[in-house]
C-alpha cells in the first residue's frame, strides 16, 4: 500500500524548470520583423532520483542498497550541468536547419535561446528552443 501511494504522489508531482535563457539585441533597421520559434525535446532520466524513490519505497537491506546506488550515481554526475541526461544527445542538432526553413531571408535578430524541462519524478522532457525575429526585406 505504501508503494502504491508513493508512486501516485510522484506521478502527480510534475513541474516545469527553466535551466537557462540567453537574449540577443534586436535590429529593427533592416526590414519588417516576423517572430519565429523552434523547439526540440527529448526524454531525460535522473537515475539518482529513481534510486531515491526505490530507497523510500523499500525497507531493510534493499533500502540500504538503493541509498548506496543513489550516492554512487550522484557522485558520478557531479559538476555543472543543466537538465537530466537524455537518451539521444544529438536531438537539437537540426535546430539551425529549422531556423533557416522558418526564415528564408537568412537574417535573424533578437535571438533568445532557451533550455527548460518538464519533469515528473525521475523522468523529464528536456527542451531546447530558439525564439527570434526574421528580418523580411521590405
Amino acid at each position: 500500500m505504501r508503494s502504491i501511494f508513493l508512486l501516485a504522489v510522484i506521478a502527480m508531482a510534475g513541474c516545469a524548470r527553466l535551466d537557462s535563457v540567453q537574449i540577443g539585441s534586436i535590429d529593427q533597421t533592416q526590414g519588417d520583423l516576423t517572430p519565429i520559434s523552434v523547439r526540440f525535446s527529448e526524454t531525460g532520466f535522473d537515475a539518482a532520483a529513481a534510486a531515491e524513490i526505490g530507497r523510500i519505497a523499500s525497507d531493510g537491506q534493499a533500502a540500504e542498497n538503493f541509498e548506496d546506488l543513489r550516492n554512487i550515481l550522484a557522485l558520478m554526475n557531479m559538476g555543472p550541468r543543466t537538465g537530466n541526461p537524455v537518451y539521444d544527445d544529438t536531438y537539437a542538432e537540426k535546430l539551425l536547419a529549422y531556423l533557416r526553413n522558418e526564415c528564408r531571408s537568412g537574417k535573424i535578430t533578437g535571438i533568445r535561446a532557451i533550455r527548460e524541462a518538464k519533469a515528473a519524478g525521475p523522468v523529464s522532457g528536456e527542451i531546447v528552443g530558439v525564439d527570434a525575429f526574421c528580418i523580411r526585406n521590405s
